[in-house]
């Protein structure tokens, strides 16, 4: 229950700061919209970015409206032999005092503190943003290489020309440190000369979508197929893919190992999982034994058959034996 009022009295708090200080109805104001991170969570010493879109909310602004009419009243003439009656005629001009309700940004600054750097300057003298206009403001955001995983703070400031019309807006970005998982499906007891197949399944256990996924075999004395990566794209948070590589090795007698690393990016950020190294005994049975070898197998079985029959010829020779006495 303590948790559950704690979190209560946060999102009150939040609630609070997201709104405009001191701004009255009627009055222009700013608010924050959108907020998006790129990469949704940080591995350390990422770099990402933070876009804000600002709004002026305000709609209508009431003001006064003035109307001045003025009446012109002519008499009859005469005009090249022509006679024009008396007539009347009157003009019209309105003029209204409503202001625009535009708000003048001064300034939008993103604060914060390690292990989270804000690497881009602030937006100073940003200028008008009128009623019911948005702006766009992207700021660049670092985390230290030794970042531990965990949500962190920030702070969104704007001030305007007006005094009572500022805001202080919580933000929060995600370090996660989490890495992409290559695990061992399925492969041979052992490499050869003939095509093996190794199957690996590539898990993402991240909380956000990764893209640039490619798996990179390694090994020298190796054919792989594909040959120099498996391209795989885009692994959403959860998910899995599998891929297939085709291994030959280049000479019998080796007796090497093959391994396969990941790549990925992490929004702008390369990273790499792995490698994982598939062992194998590269035993002689992985070789075609020679003829010879095949007839001495069979030689030894036909001792063996006949040690057997013999061995049972004897026990009914001396049960026989037994039996008469």
């Amino acid at each position: 229950m303590k948790l559950y009022k704690a979190l209560g009295i946060l999102v009150v708090l939040v609630i609070i700061m997201a709104v405009p200080a001191q701004s009255d109805a009627g009055k222009p104001s700013v608010a924050v919209g959108d907020v998006k991170v790129t990469p949704t969570a940080l591995m350390p010493g990422d770099t990402g970015t933070i876009t804000i879109t600002l709004s002026n909310p305000l709609k209508t602004l009431a003001g006064e409206s003035t109307t001045q009419t003025d009446s012109y009243s002519y008499g009859p003439g005469t005009s090249n032999g022509l006679t024009t009656p008396s007539h009347q005629s009157s003009t019209s001009v309105s003029s209204s005092s409503a202001p625009d309700g535009a708000i003048i940004l001064r300034e939008v600054t993103l604060l914060a503190d390690a292990p989270l750097h804000v690497t881009s300057k602030s937006f100073t003298d940003v200028g008008r943003l009128g009623m019911g206009d948005t702006a766009k403001f992207t700021f660049t955001i670092k985390a230290d290489g030794s970042a531990a995983d965990g949500i962190y703070p920030m702070t969104l400031k704007i001030r305007t020309d007006d005094d009572g019309v500022y805001l202080n807006y919580p933000l929060s970005v995600e370090v996660d440190s989490a890495p992409l998982k290559v695990v061992l499906n399925d492969a041979p007891k052992s490499f050869s000369t003939t095509k093996k197949s190794v199957i690996l399944d590539i898990v993402n256990l991240r909380p956000n979508g990764v893209t640039g996924v490619s798996v990179v075999p390694a090994g020298d004395e190796f054919v792989f197929k594909p040959m120099q990566e498996y391209v795989v794209g885009s692994i959403g948070s959860g998910e899995m893919y599998t891929v297939q590589f085709d291994v030959t090795s280049k000479n019998s007698t080796y007796n090497g190992n093959p391994s396969f690393k990941v790549v990925y990016l992490n929004g702008d950020n390369w990273h790499e999982a792995g490698p994982l190294t598939v062992f194998s005994d590269h035993s002689a049975s992985d070789t075609a034994a020679p003829a010879g070898n095949d007839n001495m197998l069979l030689y030894v079985l036909g001792l063996i058959v006949v040690a057997a029959v013999v061995l049972g010829g004897v026990f009914l020779y001396m049960r026989g034996k037994r039996a008469k006495r």
